[in-house]
């Protein structure tokens, strides 16, 4: 998730553990805590474009650092700051808040190694957008709900608890929603004589209520746009599959394992652009807006990460909901 989320999730969660004992500092404590695992973000930047997707959300979001480093940051803010909270209190409003972070994160497309060091696989259930605005919406009025209560100290800790379950309500429906789109595009798949290899469905920025859904077969993707609300496909395309023929075995090899086989190639002025389809943009075709794309020299088999294109701006955001809502 989005840095904003991770934030307004710890506070949250901060002010739940910590707020009476703590007030607003338990909140920014919160806060901070559920962003540390993105501060990988400051050595990706050491690594080739290529390795560095898979140092980001590597051993930084693994379960067995969040354990030793909350338990670490409480020892030395409890030896501090001991007078309001004891070791326990710290460790849990370290703990609790970066928990959320891996947490939330498994649910996104990027894939997150919370097994780390044991074992490289990336958790990955693909039900949430990285940026959902519908979940920030719950979260600002959660925060706002908080301040306005804060002479009211049972109901609001009410409210934070009530608010922490509102979040975790909308995780388990946006996998009720993967879950439902699946089924709705293989029932129609069988319906239609169409084989097909895979299935691959994620949402789109912003929101659960439309989705990219991937059909695979052995010569090209079918990528389909369904607005969920309407049950309607409100875009539709077809990608051929091209392979990728580096002279560079270790890094095609990397860069199909983290796509997952789901990705498009373009050879362009005598280099090699490497899109991940998984990663769905709010307006226009992944390969020809993509938010993850690898330019590669197959001379010299050196690589780049082009800018992310997302497409998230107030006119596509717009279009999107009046489609989902008010178009017929």
């Amino acid at each position: 998730m989005d840095s904003l989320t991770h934030a307004l999730t710890g506070a949250v969660i901060g002010d739940a553990i910590a707020g009476q004992k703590f007030g607003q500092k338990a909140m920014l404590i919160g806060a901070f805590a559920a962003n540390i695992p993105d501060l990988d973000v400051l050595v990706t930047n050491l690594f080739n474009p290529v390795d560095a997707l898979f140092v980001h959300r590597g051993f930084s979001h693994s379960f067995l650092l969040m354990i030793l480093g909350s338990a670490a940051l409480a020892y030395l803010l409890n030896k501090r700051f001991s007078k309001r909270l004891n070791f326990t209190n710290w460790w849990l409003l370290i703990l609790i808040p970066w928990f959320s972070h891996l947490s939330m994160d498994i649910f996104n497309t990027y894939g997150t190694a919370i097994f780390a060091p044991f074992s490289n696989t990336r958790v990955s259930i693909d039900s949430m957008a990285i940026i959902d605005l519908n979940l920030l919406i719950i979260l600002l009025f959660s925060l706002l709900g908080i301040f306005l209560t804060k002479r009211m100290p049972r109901f609001k800790r009410f409210l934070s608890v009530a608010s922490l379950s509102a979040v975790i309500i909308y995780f388990v429906a946006g996998v009720l929603i993967k879950a439902a789109v699946e089924r709705e595009v293989k029932s129609y798949l069988s319906k239609n004589d169409v084989g097909y290899n895979r299935i691959y469905s994620t949402p789109v920025p912003l929101t659960n209520l439309a989705w990219m859904v991937l059909v695979e077969d052995s010569a090209s993707f079918r990528v389909s746009y369904i607005n969920v609300p309407k049950n309607q496909i409100y875009r539709h395309f077809y990608i051929k599959k091209v392979s990728v023929k580096l002279d560079c075995p270790v890094l095609e090899e990397k860069l199909v394992d983290f796509s997952k086989g789901f990705y498009a190639v373009k050879h362009d002025d005598g280099k090699i652009f490497f899109t991940d389809l998984r990663f769905s943009t709010l307006a226009g075709a992944p390969q020809n807006s993509p938010v993850l794309s690898i330019e590669i020299n197959p001379n010299s088999c050196k690589a780049s990460r082009n800018h992310p294109k997302r497409d998230i701006n107030l006119k596509n955001a717009a279009a999107l909901y009046r489609r989902l809502l008010l178009d017929k």
